[in-house]
């Protein structure tokens, strides 16, 4: 038996490097690197790559797990033409020979076939100790296998390339099939592509399925054209799910939950105060999932319960009930209990190609509870799905592009909205960027002409997603730091054309961004030079706007004029490519010429530890400031005499001993104690520690440390 791959399509630049980054993902630290001692740089990558592969091939055919996949690969010296071997269910013998390759166009040649061919003819044989030490944990397992009546050899051709086996190759495979054949086709081969590997790999970094089981009351059932329950399920059930599942269970919903919205806080308004009438006054929910297994309790009749087992479900619609039942049950468990909900199963994993379609179409009828933006429909567009696997493939950062999904943190990644943003600034013209500065809405206008589409409808990869968005948050940084160093109109300009700038800082960067989907183009100069290209386009950015359009006019209009904006890109961009002198900017545009400074006066109490103003152990007195704090604190420091007084050391960072408990604390530090313990809960966070102590009843340490300052300048004067 033959298998070929995909067909003689050849595998991208960006899947070639999902593929590899996939695999140093999936299987670094776990594969023998023995025999690749003498190897180095690109060489010893490409070796290591190669036995990831067999690993790979061997997961996607068998279902083992990762580690015991990387155990199985034997290749190196004396590894008999096999990359790997495993035996599974006692009588399957799988034998793996891979092939790795720069250029994703790897190939398997006749003496390729040969050598796989040898190395089974060995192993039958049981000569076992031709092979290195890594064959020596299977040989047992091998030797049962061979002996046994059951047995079938199956013979895996791992190549990350896509054109079919050559027939020299096949020739060679087939006769050994033909060999092998004795009372049944004990034998057979199969050719895997880098398609075929790639999905393997992004089926391991995809999350385990969600299953749920669900005991429905007062049901109905169809079978046509898909089988479907609905039902009445107990809410606390419900908030069970999301207990176990989290957010995994809306992976095919348009969005998350939204948090605290108004609906929702009337959702858990109704289970605390009447739950009785939940199910009249909720929509219900609607889960889609793989399979439907009936379990029944009693007789099979709608007025009896039933357990359905659900396999990997999904709730496209109810998302805000299920969370909401969820927090309603934390606050009032008792009332969630006696809710009920409609609930709506529907198992589309017999439907094959249509189940897509079917379920972007149920999933978009059925929101409706909640307000529906334009952006929550493109959680349906595959695109954004694909999107966020080659993120999680090629980065190993994460990409959000539902609504209600936290974001990421910068350094690890960006949502969305993010990448829409970065991607209208990059765009060739600024008409988009123009569109996102007066709404973001308006980037997820669907449609062949619409906006979505001229952002994401060549599939961006995510190295060019990423790379935008770095370069658009170093543009967002330095108009942050201009932003400090002007004023009036210039500074404005920094808030309001800040996407208009970053436009114009991609194009001057375009001419060397030719390569931005390649995995190894350097992003590093380019994002060294932002900061350097953002003062010359912000500065004629305002020369031009005050000459073409007035010093008066409205700014924020004018950066949301798609025609405006275009002229000035068209000003603004051949004087900042040919090195023009940069227009003065007008003086009221820039920060007042700063003052010398008065030089700060030392901090009381150094200030009096210095002067030795005070013996060790002078009484001082705490005296509240003002009315409020008076009446905050009186009646606790009557209480206790000593509450209120302490007693003076030249100790520069603690100075006072407190005499109601005989512990030392500075003089701020000794204010906030007795604020907290008298329970002040609305105390100042900023405390002037020195003004509240008195020394004799006359004089704060801080009016004494600034006496004597005084009396010092003077004397110097």
């Amino acid at each position: 038996m033959s298998g070929t791959g995909r067909g003689p399509s050849r595998t991208t630049r960006q899947e070639l490097h999902q593929i590899e980054e996939g695999l140093k993902r999936s299987y670094w630290g776990l594969i023998d690197e023995s025999g690749l001692e003498q190897k180095s740089g690109r060489e010893l990558e490409r070796a290591w790559l190669s036995r990831a592969v067999a690993a790979t091939a061997l997961r996607r055919k068998t279902g083992l797990d990762r580690k015991t996949c990387a155990k199985a690969v034997i290749d190196g010296y004396d590894d008999g033409g096999l990359d790997a071997v495993a035996v599974t269910d006692g009588a399957q013998v799988w034998l793996v020979q891979a092939k790795w390759n720069d250029r994703g166009n790897a190939g398997f040649n006749q003496n390729a076939a040969l050598a796989l061919v040898d190395g089974l003819s060995l192993l039958e044989q049981r000569r076992f100790e031709v092979f290195n030490d890594k064959l020596r944990p299977f040989t047992a397992q091998l030797d049962s296998a061979l002996a046994d009546a059951r047995l079938k050899i199956h013979l895996l051709i791992a190549l990350v390339g896509d054109d079919p086996l050559s027939k020299h190759a096949t020739d060679v495979l087939d006769r050994a099939v033909e060999d092998h054949r004795g009372h049944g086709p004990m034998l057979d081969y199969e050719l895997l592509g880098a398609g075929e590997l790639l999905e393997q790999l992004k089926d391991d970094r995809s999350p385990a399925p969600v299953n749920v089981i669900v005991r429905m009351q007062k049901w109905i059932k169809r079978d046509t054209p898909f089988s479907a329950f609905q039902g009445t399920v107990a809410a606390g059930e419900v908030a069970g799910w999301y207990e176990e599942h989290g957010h995994r269970l809306f992976s095919q919903n348009i969005r998350n939950s939204l948090g605290l919205t108004p609906i929702n806080s009337g959702i858990q308004k109704t289970l605390a105060e009447e739950p009785d009438n939940f199910w009249y006054f909720n929509n219900g929910i609607t889960v889609l999932c793989d399979s439907i297994e009936e379990r029944w309790i009693g007789r099979r009749r709608p007025d009896e319960p039933v357990d359905l087992i659900l396999g990997n479900v999904s709730v496209v619609n109810g998302a805000q009930t299920v969370t909401s039942i969820h927090e309603a049950r934390s606050l009032t468990p008792d009332t969630v209990e006696d809710a009920d909900v409609s609930v709506r199963v529907i198992a589309l994993g017999d439907l094959g190609d249509e189940r897509a379609t079917y379920a972007k179409r149920i999933t978009q009828t059925t929101n409706t509870q909640n307000d529906v933006s334009l952006r929550d429909f493109i959680a349906l567009d595959d695109t954004q799905a694909r999107i966020r696997e080659d993120f999680d493939l090629s980065l190993g950062k994460q990409y959000v592009y539902k609504r209600g999904e936290a974001d990421p943190a910068p350094e690890a990644g960006c949502s969305v909205a993010h990448a829409a943003v970065a991607l209208a600034c990059a765009h060739r013209t600024p008409e988009l960027a123009v569109r996102a500065k007066r709404s973001t809405d308006l980037l997820w206008e669907s449609g062949r002409i619409g906006n979505y589409a001229r952002l994401f409808g060549e599939e961006p990869s995510a190295l060019r997603i990423w790379r935008c968005v770095l370069i658009h948050r170093a543009v967002g940084e330095a108009l942050e730091r201009l932003h400090e160093q002007v004023r009036g109109r210039a500074a404005d300009t920094t808030l309001r054309g800040d996407l208009l700038v970053s436009h114009l800082v991609f194009q001057l960067l375009a001419p060397g961004m030719e390569d931005i989907d390649d995995p190894h183009f350097d992003l590093t100069p380019h994002l060294a030079s932002v900061p350097e290209l953002v003062r010359p386009v912000v500065d004629w950015l305002i020369h031009q706007i005050d000459t073409v359009y007035g010093p008066q006019s409205f700014l924020t209009s004018t950066f949301t004029n798609e025609d405006r904006c275009k002229e000035l890109v068209g000003l603004v961009l051949p004087m900042v490519r040919a090195g023009q002198s940069v227009p003065e900017v007008p003086e009221n545009y820039q920060p007042p010429t700063p003052q010398p400074r008065r030089p700060r006066r030392p901090n009381a109490v150094p200030t009096l530890v210095t002067a030795r103003l005070l013996a060790e152990g002078t009484p001082v007195q705490y005296v509240p400031l003002n009315s409020t704090e008076e009446k905050a604190v009186r009646d606790w420091l009557t209480a206790d005499s000593r509450r209120e007084q302490a007693s003076w050391t030249n100790d520069r960072s603690k100075p006072l001993v407190w005499t109601y408990d005989g512990t030392s604390y500075s003089a701020s530090g000794l204010v906030n104690r007795i604020w907290e313990l008298a329970g002040w809960e609305q105390a100042p966070t900023a405390v002037q520690g020195p003004a509240r102590w008195v020394v004799g009843g006359k004089k704060s340490l801080y009016d004494m440390a600034m006496d004597w300052l005084a009396t010092e300048e003077e004397t110097e004067g």
